[in-house]
């Protein structure tokens, strides 16, 4: 069974006080594909992860993991692949 977080337009973003005090992390889709999204990520057990399995825009790879403290230069910190990288600019964030 795939998984949204297997998907490279899913970014997973942490959020807390800062990055070691992280409360948990919310997954997110940057082509808005996921009706239910953003969700929390709780373990990677959410079951809404599994809308993967009939989303027409997945795409099999690593998507951006953003910490908290925003310590990579966003968004280019976060993707090598320029097409994530301008949906990143274009999603922002929390």
């Amino acid at each position: 069974m795939k998984k949204c977080t297997d998907c490279k337009y899913c970014v997973q973003e942490d959020y807390g006080y800062s990055n070691w005090t992280v409360e948990g992390t919310t997954a997110d889709c940057l082509v808005s594909s996921h009706p239910n999204f953003p969700v929390d990520r709780f373990y990677k057990e959410e079951p809404e992860l599994n809308f993967a399995d009939q989303c027409t825009n997945f795409c099999a790879g690593d998507g951006p993991e953003i910490d908290c403290d925003r310590e990579e230069d966003f968004p280019n910190g976060y993707s090598d692949d320029i097409e994530i990288r301008e949906l990143l600019t274009k999603w922002g964030g929390s």
